[in-house]
């Protein structure tokens, strides 16, 4: 029945006429024929957190007989901005790259609104400080929260349903502390996802053998200083990362890392204390060498870490330098190999130095393209 002026509707038979607009109270009072893709909001409660919405889908595209399916509130956001968005880089097959934005997952259902049944993730209106990948989850570091996709989504950030918790939907949760505890790193080890503020570590992880947001918890780990400017590192069966909050830098190793107890930390740098420069925000490392390299942008000390791990026991360790023909830009480690980005004057070069053994070939390519080099390292 339509007109284009309200109007009542009576009947003496309530059993047999049943009238409603926009909003109803139980879905029991849903019809099983109505006009297709009519939307209609479950109130169920006085309170706004229970309330979702519907939308009826015929069965043939037409008015008539159909379902009814859970949708998004009309006239909420239901999109991300993707110009504000992280970009993707794809190796196409013809080996190109292509720089691209992202296709993110529009909300399916319920309120996006802060405090809707569906809601946006936080790193909404705030900076993404580091992206990984834990269980099958896209994670996003961003402010004091840890935001986690749906498993294999990687692009959706939503819940699926507005009526309950599902253990495949978004994670969104925020680490809290007495101190400031914006997350700016995280690595994975066995028990969970250590995460790395300022001043402390905590530990994201389930008691459960599914993650999901009943079951997901942050935990306080410890209560050192990160030098957020680098990132931590796996040594394998420990991790490890930098503190700058002194006079000099400190290189932390963590061991025994579980979910419940506190782990073991030992500052691996006592040895050279005052002999490893401040303010260090280069970092690589090489597991299968077992060998981490230091360095701080536009210097030309290379700080280098050696040890040797047998079982849990490590058997030697040592601390060398080494002196660079020009300022370091920056290094990173691949396969047996450092390479490092060298300023000389207004010239940069890339250096490739084999630590297989700590001995091999540099490779030093000029901006002619000719290439030189030093077996004699």
């Amino acid at each position: 029945l339509t007109t284009s002026e309200d109007f009542n509707i009576s009947t003496p038979v309530s059993d047999l006429l049943n009238v409603f607009t926009t909003e109803i109270k139980d879905i029991a009072d849903l019809p099983q024929q109505c006009k297709h893709g009519y939307v209609v909001k479950v109130a169920n409660s006085e309170a706004d957190e229970d309330d979702y919405y519907l939308k009826f889908v015929s069965d043939n595209g037409n008015n008539g007989t159909g379902v009814w399916e859970e949708c998004p509130k009309p006239g909420v956001e239901i999109k991300y901005d993707p110009a504000t968005m992280p970009i993707q880089i794809v190796r196409e097959s013809d080996g190109t790259f292509t720089v691209k934005q992202n296709t993110w997952q529009e909300a399916l259902v319920g309120d996006t609104a802060v405090g809707g049944t569906n809601p946006r993730a936080s790193f909404v209106g705030k900076t993404i400080n580091k992206m990984l990948l834990f269980r099958n989850r896209f994670v996003i570091l961003s402010d004091e929260n840890v935001i986690m996709s749906q498993p294999g989504e990687f692009f959706n950030f939503w819940a699926k349903s507005a009526v309950t918790y599902t253990a495949t939907d978004m994670i969104d949760l925020s680490c809290s502390s007495e101190y400031p505890a914006i997350v700016y790193d995280g690595i994975q080890v066995n028990s969970g996802l250590v995460l790395f503020t300022k001043n402390q570590q905590f530990m994201l992880t389930t008691d459960s053998d599914i993650l999901n947001p009943i079951t997901a918890k942050i935990n306080a780990l410890s209560s050192y200083n990160f030098n957020f400017k680098t990132n931590p590192i796996s040594l394998g069966t420990t991790l490890a990362f930098l503190d700058n909050a002194g006079k000099y830098t400190r290189f932390w190793e963590m061991a025994a890392v579980l979910r419940e107890g506190e782990p073991n930390v030992l500052e691996q740098s006592k040895s050279i204390s005052k002999s490893f420069d401040s303010d260090i925000n280069m970092i690589a490392n090489s597991r299968e060498n077992q060998v981490v390299f230091f360095g701080k942008k536009s210097t030309k000390t290379l700080y280098g870490f050696r040890y040797h791990t047998a079982a849990t026991q490590r058997i030697q360790q040592a601390w060398f330098t080494w002196e660079l023909s020009g300022e370091i830009q920056h290094i990173a480690m691949l396969d047996d190999a450092l390479f490092a980005i060298i300023k000389d004057g207004d010239k940069y070069t890339m250096q490739r130095f084999s630590i297989r053994g700590l001995a091999g070939t540099i490779y030093v390519t000029d901006d002619q393209g000719t290439t030189d080099t030093d077996d004699d390292i």
